[in-house]
C-alpha cells in the first residue's frame, strides 16, 4: 500500500528486504532499534515482527537513556559513527524537519477575559 501523497507522517516497511533495499541500515546491538537515513535525514526504527515503524529521534533517545531490558551499551557512539553526526546535531535536523512537515493553522485570535 503507497503512502498518500503529501503524507508527512513517519514511514514503515514490511519487511526487511523493503527496510534495507535503497540504504545500509545499522541494528543497535541485539536490540529491535536500528538507524537508517531516510530522505537525507537520520531515522530510527523499531521493528515489532516484521514490520519496521520509524520512531521519533526522542523516543529512541529516552529507551535508549532508560532501558533495563535490553543492551543498549554503546548506542550513543554507534548512532553518531553511523550517522556521522553529533547526537546535538542529529536532534537539531530531525526537530528541524518535524516542525516543517506539520501542516500550517492559522493563529488563533486572543480573547480577553475582561
Amino acid at each position: 500500500m503507497s503512502r498518500k501523497l503529501g503524507d508527512k507522517g513517519f514511514d514503515s516497511y514490511m519487511n526487511y528486504q523493503a527496510f534495507s533495499s535503497d540504504m545500509p541500515v545499522h541494528q543497535i546491538n541485539q536490540t529491535q532499534w536500528y538507524l537508517k537515513f531516510e530522505k537525507g535525514l537520520p531515522g530510527f526504527y523499531l521493528k515489532t515482527d516484521d514490520v519496521f515503524q520509524q520512531m521519533p529521534t526522542s523516543t529512541f533517545i529516552v529507551t535508549a537513556e532508560r532501558s533495563t531490558i535490553y543492551d543498549f551499551s554503546g548506542w550513543q557512539q554507534q548512532m553518531e559513527n553511523y550517522f556521522n553526526l553529533t547526537k546535538e546535531e542529529i536532534l537539531c535536523q530531525t526537530n528541524t524537519e518535524r516542525v516543517k512537515s506539520l501542516p500550517s493553522t492559522e493563529p488563533l485570535e486572543l480573547t480577553s477575559n475582561t
